[in-house]
């Protein structure tokens, strides 16, 4: 079975040592600016990491992210805009939505928030049911 994983999974992934299981699996371009984001708020905002950290990180963050096939949104920002709307998430949480359910596959992430909010319209897991 293939799955689609956001950036909050695929960060756990690279942080727990288990992006095995991401291989051959899907995700959405916009996790590259995501995972991005996520390595400056850790090193700058947050202090939980250093600065060579964040660049090792970034480097394996680059490699992991070449095991995946990147989804793409373009053309479908209407339908990604109305599930944003109906589900009350952001344009980005709404993508990851779209794409799961478009492709019918399993949305992994450890946004509980999320979770719960797509779990009406796809199916939703966590990093922790796979390994």
């Amino acid at each position: 079975m293939s799955y689609l994983f956001d950036s909050s999974t695929i960060f756990k992934a690279v942080k727990e040592n288990a992006v095995e299981v991401l291989a051959g699996n899907f995700t959405l371009d916009l996790t590259r600016y995501e995972l991005g984001n996520i390595l400056w708020k850790e090193y700058t905002l947050n202090k939980r990491i250093s600065r060579e950290e964040s660049k090792k990180l970034v480097k394996i963050i680059k490699d992991v992210l070449d095991l995946l096939e990147t989804l793409t949104i373009s053309c479908n920002e209407e339908e990604i805009l109305g599930i944003a709307d109906s589900l009350k998430i952001t344009f980005y949480d709404a993508s990851y939505v779209y794409q799961a359910k478009k492709n019918k596959i399993p949305l992994v992430t450890e946004d509980l928030e999320l979770m719960n909010k797509a779990k009406p319209q796809i199916k939703t897991l966590e990093l922790n049911n796979l390994i």
